[in-house]
This record gives structure tokens, C-alpha cells and sequence, in this order.
């Protein structure tokens, strides 16, 4: 509890202490609590002054209650969700970290309030790693209707199962009798603040918007009813959309309505802005509450503010909730944030979006939508050009729709009846086709002309002749093209696509969304939505998602589904590259292999009837190449990617940049193959043809050269490697640029300063790595992966604590990810894991870590393994077991002479080390320090020279 105005502490009151009365007035204590939480603060002394003569019994503990509820809501302590957002301080908590809850650490709190706290708490009990949201109702609470809210938190969570819910994992009691619900820990943003943040266009927000009902519809489908649907409850990161806080949900089945009690235990029904009418009047819960929740959610998405604000700022004009239109409504500073001017935002919203939004927020149940998924078609049917089910339209008006839907059929269908009509007409048309594309390609010619006048020596220039580059030129050129193709619609729309492509492939990514936006409006304008351009933009993201381990990538890929089917393009690249693209995202999923397999067969098959120069062809064998690299067929892999790269450099429209794709593909499956001199020449290709293409500032060519880099330091070569680092990092950009692929290079470097004996070099770098990570990660698992590299350094410099703490992070985030532990990423973090907890005395918990990479590991043959069967010999020699070190000791050995996926040559001295002190054990003591000697011999031409591994003495840990 937080403390008393007066600075003196408020003790927590206890059933058996602080409230003098018997257990038979237990109920009726629990009813009085709760109708004094939902009073007002200033109605609550004459409340009590009213009380029957015959609750006298209990006046003394209501007055204390009160006074420490005043406590509480004075000092603005409410209940907060599970989120990491560190945005604000917590309120005090009544708990210190590192107290044990059931079998949770305490790490630092999240959240205060009148209920209970919020705590990031770390799983304990050895069963496995794992942060979570540890909610902690007041005990002294949990009595009558409270209890039962609690109960039914519980289950409401367990039965939800969703990629957009924050997912239950655990809720018990401790030995004090602490009840608890840990779920997971979610690291985001408010979405409204997400989409300011981020600049998010309409489309976007739709996107996010569309997330958030498809996890409101699949609770619904429990037959669960969310009731506090608001910002803080839908948080937002790299990752997409969680739903959180069931906290006053409402099981539909149960036919209570809200009077009853169990959503006003913590003084509110919901939070007042968003709630339903039939909330705040205490009348029947249905899905139409979440539906009219869900109404304000979009509103403020769309207009920057909330229905009630719009309201309180207009009070004198009487305006009801459906009188709102999102487009009179939406504010000009949102526009803008969203890049657009205000007019052009609200022309935007004007329409189906304020019909849809209306329809949502009408006052009664009855009038709204029947079902969240009805106001999801909608949407999806506003998207498509499709007749919405909000308002009534005229039959011009639908008429007009289907022919931008299929404006194609339409155009045809005119062309034919013009022929009938009139043969002649069609005769002269061609003429004047073949004219205008005469005139076409004149200006054309012209355009391109002037593309290049900024090179011209006739015209004035800051700028030296001929170091004008591609991007400058383009980004003086594509400002023109609207004035000098505005009458030909098609070769705008083709000139904006191709200005964008270009842009994203020089990785500028606003300017290639800001003419892909162009383009593809202009095609929807004039060729509806299932023109080839609109299907191959929602594949193309949907692909991109998939590549980055984005979760979102499920959801495009079914919107990208629904269009083929809608466009007849079953049969087609388009949806060639579509079962790409769900394999790839398959990978995010545990034992989706044989799906990932069909699914590229598949598109292998459809590519195979495309022209030679269809860019698939080539792009499913560097996929299928990279599914048997993934799955340990390295030959194949090889194979395959050999026929990728004759393709590629075949096809009479070669690509570069895949070209540049498929070596460094080659490079990762030679690595993972043990060939790491073959690995490093196949990098030094992808970043020659990198430097040459795109010039080696640029950053496509960054990270092939970092690799090399990385793959020559792994096979020992460390000056040569740390000259080629430096190279490379001269190139990039300032840290605070934050930019993707400058992160990744600066990473790598910091993990090989620290794998070569420098960690006090690398902890800043990654230090920095790790917190831009924290604010934008770049996908879902780089942050694991440079926790586990920065752990390490800490481990090296004997900051124990703070290694401690980052290995426990890393290994939990992998093990959320890997529940199997099968992937070789959580076997290396186990490992490194147990090689510090061996060295800090903890030889069980060692133990446990080693054996679980053995018996889980996907390959047998991983290096990870041997090292943790190096490990389980330092377990034996330590409870004094010679023979089973020495047998795990060999099976060390056997393994690493086969060894496969990733590995680094200074394990090997490290594995000596270990086989040196079993034959010390055996009384070899010769052996014993030649194998030694060798080792050091080889850590000093892999480390640096003062690193501890390149001195005597020798540590084991190193």
C-alpha cells in the first residue's frame, strides 16, 4: 500500500488481524467494500455515516478501508496492465525485489493500485527461464464477488489462445497464501501512440485496427467479452498487436449483467471513455459492447481524439455519439503526422468510414453491429471498393463500385458493344492508340533526357559534373512525373512504380512507400483492386513480413489469399511467390517443416510454367536452398543454390542484387557445412558485387562485407579480420542514426571483440546494440541474440551480477521461443549459460543446462553439443566421477570432429583444456600438459594477445 499523506506507513490490513469481526460478517464486509469503491470520493464519509445501526460491527473497518482507499486514489495509483514500456515511474509497491512469489522472483514492479500490483518476476524454480507480468491482487481482497473476479480471470485467460492476447501461462497460491496470475511480459506501445509515433498512414491503421478484432472475435468465439477495450489494454511493438488486461472480462455464457458486482471491484465497470452505454448504466453485457469499444478505438485511431472528448469540446451543440462523422472530426495535427494534408485526410474518412464508425457507436446494442467480424467485413469490404453494409446506397452507387472492382470486365464489356455498334470506331481508336503510344514513347525519351540534365556542363551546378548520384538524380526527377504524364494514367502509374522499386532497393524505405502509395491509389482510382499491381503490393508485404519473423505475416498472407482467389490468380507467379512467402513464415511455427516443404514444391511447380525471365524461378530455389540448409541438408543446400546462381546470371534480365542474395546464402550454408574458407570467399563475392553495383558506401553493402569479416575471425584469422571490421566501419553512419544494418555490423564486431579476449571493448558497443534494440528491434530475435553476446562479455570481465541478470533474459527470450530447445541458438545460450553458472559454484544448476542441450538438441552433431558434453565433464571431475568425464570428455571429441551449423575454431582450445584436466585426473599428467600446451598455442594465434586465454595460467571458462 502507499503511504499514508501524513508520511506514516498504511499497514495492509488481514482477516485475522486488522479487521475486528467475526468470519460471519464476511459477506457482507465484501459487499460494502465494493459499493464503496464505485462511490465517489466525496460521497463516501456521509455513506458511511448512513450505514445501518445494524452493521455497527464493521463501521471501524469500513472507516479504515476508506481512508487508505482515499490514500490510493489521491496519489493516482491505478491498476496497470502487464506492459513494459517504461514510460513512467511505478507507483511504491508494498514488495521489494527479489522476493519470492510461488515459484516467480519479484525483478522490479510494473504497477500499483487499489487491487493489487504488477510485477516483472522471473521464473525461479529451475523448471524453466522465463520473464512474465506477475499480477498480485491484494490477498485482504480476495473475499466474496473479488474472489470470484479473480477465479474467472484465471479461466478466462486459460482459455484464450491467440497471436494478438498476451498469452497466460501460470496462477496459484504461495505458501503465504498470495494468489497470483503470471502472464506474459509484453514490451509495446498504446497503439494510438504507436501510429503517432510511427507516422502510420490509413491503410496501416486499419492494418493494426484489423489485428486488434481479429483477437476481440476469437475471444468472442470463447464466448468471452473483453469490457475494458482501450489504448493501454492494446500495445503495440515490432511484433504487432497484444490484447491485455482481462481483468473485468465477462464470460457471455453466464447472463449476469454488470450490477452484479464483479466488474466494479476496483471502483470502475471500465475506463469511462470507452465504455458501451449499457456499462455505465450497469444493463446487460453482450459482443456489442466490445463492438461499441471497438468504435471508439478506430474513432481515435482515425481522428486523434475520442468520441466523449469531441463531445466535452462541443458540448453546447448537442451533438449524440452518432451524429459523429471520424472525417469533420479527425484532428489536422493527426493528418499530418500520418503525412497528409488535413483535407486530403478527411476526404479519406468521408464516406465508409464515417458510416462504419457511426454504425459502431450507436448507442444502443441493437443498432450496432451484430458481431465484431460483421465490422471487420465492413472494413474489409471498404478496402476492397466493395458495397458496405453500414448504409443503404443507391443502386447508381453500386453499380459504380462493381465497375471499379472489376473495371477491367467493365471496360471490355463497353469495348465490345462500342464494336458491335460501330466497327469503324474500333478501327480508328487503334490508330489513335498507336499514335498515342508514338507520343508515349517521345516523352518518355524526353523524360529520361531530363533526368539526367543535372549532369549537363551547360547548366549551372553546385554539384561537380558526373558525381551527381543515381538517388540525387532520382529524387529531382519523380517530383515531375505527375506534371508530365498526367494524361496518360498507365505510364504514370508505371514510371511511380519503378521510381519506388528503385528506392527501396537503394534502402530507402519512406520514398518507396510514399510512391508505392501513389501508384497503387492511382491504380485502384482507375483499374480497381484487383489490378496485378495491388496483388503483387499485398504478396510483396505480406513476403517482407514473413522475411523479418514478423507475426503479422499470418494475417497478410490470408488478405493476400482472399485477393487471388477474388482475381482468378490461383494458377499464376503471383501466387507462386505467395507460397514463398507462407513458407517463410511457417518458420516462425515449431514443426511447420513438411508444410514449409509442400509449399515451396508447390511454388516450384507454378514457376516452372512461367516465362524464363519471371523472377520466381529463381528466387524458390535460393528459398528451397535455405529450407535444406535450415533442416541440415548442406549438400543439397549447395546444390541448390548452384542452380539458383546459373539461373540467376542466365536470365537476360539479371539482377544484381540476387545475384549478390544468392552468394551470401551460399556462404551461410558453407558456414554451417564446417567450410568457413569457402563461406568468407563466398561473402567477399556478395560484397564485391555490392561495392560495384551500388558503390561501397552504400548500405547494401555493409553487412556481406561484415560477414566476411565475422567468417574469417571464426576460422582464426583475427588481424586480418579485425583489418576488414575496420573497413567496414568507417562506412556507417553515426550510432544515433539507428540505422538496421549498421546495428548488425557494429554487433558482430562487438561479439568477436569479445570472443578474442577484448570484452571490455565490446560491453559498450553492445551495450548500445542491446538498448536500440530494446527501443526498435529489428526483428523478434535479435534482442535475444546480443543479450546472449553481452552476457558473455560481462562474464569475461567478472561483472557477475550484471551477467547473471542478461543470461537470464537471453535464455528465457529463447526458451519462449524455442519451448523445445531444439533450435542451435537455445542450445548456444544454454551452454554459456551453464559454463557461468559452473564457474560461479553452481555445479546442479551446470548440470541441468548441459544435459538439457544434449537431450534436446535438433542435431547431435551441433558444436553447441560438444561443448556441453565438455561441460558435463567439468560436472564429473567436480564431484570427483573420472570415468564419466573422461567418456564425455570423448563423446566432446568424437562430436566436434564431425561437428555441423555454426561454430567457432576457438572452441577447440577450449575443448582441450577440458580433455587436458581429465588426463590430469587420470594421472597423466604428461599428456595432460602437452594437450595444454597446444591449446595455448592455439588460443594465441586466435586471440588477442592479452586476452587470459593467451596467458598462462589457463582458465577453463575461456
Amino acid at each position: 500500500m502507499p503511504p499514508h499523506p501524513s508520511g506514516a506507513p498504511l499497514p495492509p490490513p488481514s482477516a485475522s488481524t486488522a479487521l475486528a469481526f467475526s468470519d460471519a460478517w464476511w459477506d457482507q464486509y465484501s459487499r460494502l467494500t465494493e459499493e464503496a469503491m464505485a462511490l465517489p470520493p466525496a460521497g463516501r464519509a456521509a455513506w458511511l455515516d448512513d450505514l445501518s445501526p445494524q452493521l455497527a460491527p464493521l463501521r471501524d473497518a469500513l472507516a479504515d478501508f476508506l481512508r487508505q482507499l482515499d490514500a490510493v486514489q489521491s496519489a493516482g495509483y491505478l491498476e496497470t496492465p502487464a506492459v513494459l514500456s517504461g514510460s513512467a515511474e511505478p507507483a511504491a509497491p508494498s514488495r521489494q525485489a527479489g522476493q519470492r512469489i510461488g515459484p516467480y522472483t519479484l525483478l522490479r514492479p510494473l504497477g500499483t493500485g487499489g487491487m493489487g500490483e504488477v510485477w516483472l518476476a522471473q521464473r525461479a524454480d529451475g523448471a524453466y527461464q522465463r520473464e512474465v507480468a506477475l499480477k498480485l491482487p491484494h490477498a485482504h481482497l480476495l473475499v466474496g464477488r473479488v474472489r470470484e473476479r479473480f477465479l474467472r480471470e484465471r479461466d478466462i485467460l486459460a482459455r484464450l489462445t491467440h497471436p494478438h492476447i498476451a498469452r497466460f501461462y501460470d496462477a496459484g497460491l504461495d505458501d503465504d497464501g498470495q494468489p497470483y496470475i503470471a502472464l506474459e511480459a509484453v514490451h509495446g506501445t498504446p497503439i494510438t501512440q504507436w501510429a503517432r509515433e510511427h507516422g502510420l498512414d490509413l491503410a496501416a491503421r486499419l492494418d493494426l485496427f484489423m489485428q486488434v478484432a481479429d483477437a476481440v472475435a476469437h475471444a468472442h468465439s470463447r464466448l468471452v467479452a473483453h469490457r475494458d477495450l482501450k489504448p493501454a489494454n492494446v500495445l503495440v511493438s515490432a511484433q504487432g498487436v497484444r490484447l491485455l488486461d482481462f481483468g473485468i472480462a465477462k464470460l457471455l455464457a453466464d447472463g449476469t449483467a454488470d450490477n452484479t458486482a464483479l466488474t466494479r471491484a476496483d471502483a470502475r465497470p471500465a475506463t469511462p471513455a470507452y465504455a458501451a452505454p449499457e456499462q455505465l448504466t450497469g444493463s446487460a453485457v453482450t459482443v456489442a459492447t466490445d463492438v461499441y469499444a471497438l468504435g471508439v478505438l478506430l474513432f481515435e485511431l482515425l481522428c486523434g481524439r475520442t468520441p466523449q472528448a469531441v463531445l466535452t469540446a462541443r458540448a453546447a451543440s448537442g451533438l449524440a455519439a452518432a451524429d459523429l462523422l471520424a472525417s469533420a472530426c479527425a484532428t489536422d495535427d493527426l493528418a499530418r503526422e500520418a503525412g497528409r494534408t488535413p483535407g486530403v485526410w478527411r476526404r479519406q474518412l468521408r464516406g465508409d468510414l464515417d458510416a462504419i464508425v457511426a454504425k459502431a457507436l450507436q448507442p444502443t446494442p441493437e443498432a450496432r453491429y451484430a458481431s465484431v467480424a460483421d465490422l471487420a467485413a465492413d472494413l474489409r469490404r471498404h478496402r476492397t471498393s466493395e458495397p458496405i453494409q453500414a448504409r443503404r446506397i443507391t443502386r447508381w452507387t453500386r453499380f459504380a463500385k462493381a465497375v471499379r472492382r472489376h473495371r477491367g470486365a467493365a471496360l471490355m464489356a463497353g469495348l465490345l458493344a462500342v464494336s458491335l455498334l460501330a466497327g469503324l470506331g474500333g478501327v480508328l481508336w487503334q490508330a489513335r492508340e498507336a499514335q498515342a503510344q508514338a507520343r508515349r514513347a517521345e516523352a518518355v525519351k524526353a523524360f529520361l533526357l531530363s533526368v539526367y540534365r543535372a549532369n549537363d556542363p551547360r547548366i549551372a551546378s553546385d554539384t561537380p559534373r558526373g558525381q551527381i548520384s543515381a538517388k540525387a538524380l532520382l529524387d529531382a526527377s519523380v517530383r515531375r512525373i505527375d506534371d508530365a504524364f498526367g494524361n496518360d494514367v498507365e505510364l504514370r502509374i508505371e514510371l511511380l512504380r519503378t521510381a519506388a522499386t528503385i528506392y527501396r532497393e537503394l534502402g530507402d524505405e519512406a520514398s518507396f512507400e510514399s510512391l508505392q502509395a501513389r501508384q497503387l491509389a492511382l491504380v485502384r482510382e482507375h483499374f480497381g483492386p484487383l489490378h496485378d499491381n495491388i496483388l503483387d503490393d499485398a504478396v510483396e508485404r505480406a513476403a517482407r513480413a514473413a522475411a523479418r519473423a514478423d507475426p503479422g505475416c499470418t494475417e497478410l498472407l490470408q488478405q493476400a489469399d482472399t485477393a487471388l482467389r477474388d482475381a482468378g490468380r490461383d494458377v499464376h507467379p503471383l501466387r507462386a511467390h505467395w507460397w514463398m512467402a507462407q513458407s517463410v513464415c511457417l518458420r516462425q511455427q515449431s514443426g511447420t517443416q513438411p508444410q514449409r516443404q509442400q509449399a515451396l514444391e508447390q511454388a516450384h511447380r507454378l514457376f516452372e510454367q512461367a516465362p524464363a525471365a519471371e523472377r520466381g524461378r529463381v528466387t524458390v530455389l535460393m528459398e528451397l536452398a535455405s529450407e535444406a540448409t535450415y533442416a541440415g541438408r548442406y549438400t543439397d543446400a549447395i546444390a541448390l543454390n548452384q542452380r539458383a546462381l546459373d539461373a540467376a546470371q542466365a536470365n537476360p534480365e539479371r539482377d544484381d542484387a540476387e545475384v549478390q542474395t544468392i552468394h551470401a546464402n551460399m556462404a551461410l550454408t558453407l558456414q554451417q557445412s564446417g567450410d568457413l574458407a569457402g563461406a568468407e570467399a563466398a561473402f567477399g563475392r556478395a560484397a564485391a558485387i555490392a561495392e560495384r553495383t551500388t558503390g561501397p558506401e552504400a548500405r547494401t553493402a555493409w553487412l556481406p562485407a561484415a560477414r566476411r569479416a565475422r567468417t574469417a575471425h571464426l576460422a582464426g584469422a583475427r588481424e586480418r579480420a579485425m583489418g576488414l571490421f575496420e573497413g567496414v566501419l568507417t562506412r556507417l553512419p553515426p550510432e544515433t542514426a539507428a540505422d538496421p544494418e549498421a546495428q548488425q555490423v557494429r554487433e558482430d564486431w562487438g561479439e568477436r571483440l569479445a570472443a578474442e579476449g577484448r570484452p571490455e571493448l565490446a560491453i559498450p558497443v553492445l551495450e548500445r546494440i542491446a538498448r536500440a534494440y530494446l527501443r526498435a528491434p529489428p526483428n523478434d530475435f535479435a534482442l535475444r541474440r546480443v543479450r546472449r553476446h553481452l552476457g558473455d562479455a560481462y562474464a569475461r570481465v567478472g561483472r557477475v551480477d550484471d551477467a547473471r541478470r542478461t543470461f537470464l533474459a537471453a535464455v528465457a527470450d529463447f526458451e519462449a521461443h524455442d519451448p523445445a530447445g531444439s533450435q542451435q541458438p537455445t542450445a548456444a545460450a544454454r551452454e554459456r549459460w551453464g559454463r557461468f553458472l559452473l564457474a560461479q559454484g553452481d555445479v546442479a544448476g551446470a548440470q541441468v543446462q548441459f544435459r538439457a542441450v544434449v537431450e534436446r538438441a535438433g542435431n547431435p552433431r551441433w558444436s553447441h553439443t560438444a561443448l556441453a558434453h565438455a561441460g558435463l565433464a567439468r560436472v564429473a571431475l567436480a564431484a570427483g566421477r573420472t570415468a564419466d568425464a573422461a567418456a564425455h570428455a570423448d563423446k566432446a571429441w568424437a562430436t566436434w570432429d564431425q561437428k555441423q551449423g555454426f561454430f567457432d575454431i576457438r572452441m577447440e582450445p577450449y575443448l582441450q583444456r577440458v580433455r587436458a584436466a581429465v588426463l590430469a585426473a587420470q594421472g597423466q599428467a604428461a599428456n595432460a600438459q602437452a594437450l595444454r600446451d597446444e591449446a595455448l598455442a592455439a588460443s594465441r594465434r586466435y586471440d588477442a594477445p592479452d586476452a587470459p586465454s593467451a596467458r598462462q595460467p589457463l582458465h577453463l571458462d575461456l
